[in-house]
């Protein structure tokens, strides 16, 4: 976002600093695609006080807000069971998983793990200490995740690190401090910042985790200051990370710098509001001094025309999000809700530097037969100027500059939608909450590349691109402590070469198995 808006989150986040306590220190914690659908289930029919279009959030601000719930039905009871179960086995017995996957490429959603491959991963229970006569509360875990190269492009077949085949992730870890009704943060996580179930058009799951230090809201319950009280349950995350971005261009920034923001507002029960912001800055051979972040986050200095003669400062997305839950029925089986996303990738010429030309994402989604399952459909435009009220799109695809020629990106794979720049594409999805059962099928063009992105594919020989079709499946099952979940998904594209990892017939099957870390 432009000037305006981040001076407003400043504004806000100044005020909230003393207006209320908080909760104590608690670790991030993002919920399986089963615990998210019991959530909103628990938003949109029993009240539940949280934002559902931002994650993670601190541990401790979901456990609050759930155990804050008043009289429940039956069903309404075994959703908060299960996201509760969900949350204490985590805090208190960490988690070993592998993944065993066949190396090809996929079209990750919320809550999928991306890699191109199969992958190992382990997670400490998370540690709690305050003291009875301070303000200071701290909290961690430290996990650990090693997978097959994320860049699935790179054909590398050897060697470890971020150039090799094997990598290691320092995904989950987390070290905070609580003061002031804020969490102080150093952080491995993925972010998942939207509405959507199958893409987020800024931050979203196809990305490893971004290493960096932050600050966000410790609660979500709505605050006591009579001058926030409108917001309802709310959430502020700031965060600067570094990227772990391979070499795929000459002269690269690598190891750019990574800072988001997002501010997601509850303040009325069918409306739930979203404002993002996400900048590139420095790297190799670029400037990374406290100016230039200055400029940046002010967006001063973006969009350098050839006339000019400064550098250019950064390169920025922002935007908007919403959700509208439609009227409620007590009588009524089923439920729905629509969602948008638009974010804006251009603000060149604007007298007031606020995002513009946007990318954009809509869907419609539905509970039935008592919130026990979820059906969605959501289109992704990952195009300038889709919109409808922006007149014929002629900005061509977004997440690409000329500043950052790796795109936008992080472990050389979209940091936004997985379907990459200039991509369309239709997802119908489908869920069985009760018996962890999930399809999805999708449709629509490809024009750059799926998951991961190489600037030095030729038009001779570019990695596979064009029409798209795809489906996949997965299903969660429990025995004595054991998850065990199969998965099967095929993806085919039109045009291109195979290019290590990426093909154009993905056909994948994997087989996850994750046990508590700490046996009771």
């Amino acid at each position: 976002m432009r000037s305006k808006l981040v001076l407003t989150i400043v504004s806000l986040c100044a005020a909230n600093v003393f207006a209320q306590s908080g909760t104590s220190a608690s670790v991030p914690f993002s919920p399986t695609w089963q615990a998210r659908h019991h959530l909103q289930l628990l938003v949109d029919h029993a009240d539940l006080q949280i934002t559902t279009t931002h994650w993670p959030l601190p541990a401790a601000a979901l456990e609050q807000a759930l155990n804050a719930l008043g009289q429940l039905t039956p069903e309404q009871t075994a959703s908060q069971d299960f996201v509760l179960r969900e949350l204490q086995t985590l805090l208190s017995r960490g988690k070993a998983r592998i993944q065993l996957r066949s190396a090809t490429e996929g079209f990750p959603g919320y809550g999928d793990n991306y890699t191109p491959g199969s992958s190992g991963q382990m997670v400490s229970p998370a540690g709690n200490w305050a003291s009875a006569d301070s303000d200071f509360s701290l909290a961690g875990r430290a996990g650990a995740k090693i997978e097959e190269a994320s860049n699935s492009l790179s054909g590398a077949t050897h060697g470890f690190g971020t150039e090799g085949r094997g990598q290691l992730r320092l995904e989950d870890s987390a070290a905070v401090v609580a003061w002031g009704g804020w969490n102080f943060q150093a952080f491995a996580h993925r972010n998942w910042w939207g509405p959507g179930w199958q893409s987020s058009m800024i931050s979203g799951s196809n990305n490893p985790a971004w290493q960096g230090l932050g600050m966000q809201r410790s609660s979500v319950m709505p605050s006591v200051s009579p001058s926030l009280a409108w917001m309802g349950p709310w959430s502020l995350d700031l965060f600067l990370a570094k990227a772990q971005d391979p070499r795929v261009v000459p002269q690269q920034a690598q190891g750019f710098l990574y800072s988001g923001a997002r501010l997601t507002l509850h303040p009325q029960p069918w409306l739930e509001i979203g404002l993002s912001r996400a900048i590139q800055m420095g790297g190799a051979g670029r400037p990374s001094d406290f100016k230039t972040f200055a400029k940046a986050f002010f967006g001063q200095e973006v969009n350098k025309e050839l006339t000019d003669s400064f550098v250019d400062s950064s390169n920025q997305l922002a935007g908007y999000d919403l959700r509208l839950r439609c009227p409620s029925q007590p009588k009524r089986d089923w439920q729905c809700a629509l969602y948008g996303q638009w974010m804006g990738e251009d603000s060149a010429g604007k007298p007031i530097p606020l995002p513009s030309r946007f990318m954009s994402l809509w869907g419609l989604e539905t509970t039935y037969a008592q919130g026990r399952y979820r059906a969605y459909a959501e289109y992704t435009n990952a195009n300038i100027d889709s919109i409808p009220w922006a007149g014929p799109a002629n900005g061509g695809g977004g997440y690409v500059n000329g500043v950052y020629s790796q795109g936008y990106t992080q472990g050389g794979r979209w940091a936004g939608s997985a379907a990459g720049s200039g991509s369309r594409v239709y997802t119908l999805g489908w869920m069985d909450a009760q018996t962890g059962l999930q399809f999805k099928a999708h449709t629509g063009t490809v024009p750059v590349s799926l998951g991961a992105f190489d600037p030095l594919n030729s038009p001779a020989a570019r990695a596979p691109h064009g029409q798209l079709r795809g489906l996949s499946a997965s299903q969660v099952w429990q025995w004595k402590g054991l998850t065990i979940t199969p998965e099967a998904s095929w993806v085919r594209l039109s045009q291109g070469q195979d290019t290590g990892a990426n093909r154009q017939i993905n056909l994948r099957l994997g087989l996850t198995l994750e046990v508590p870390l700490w046996w009771k």
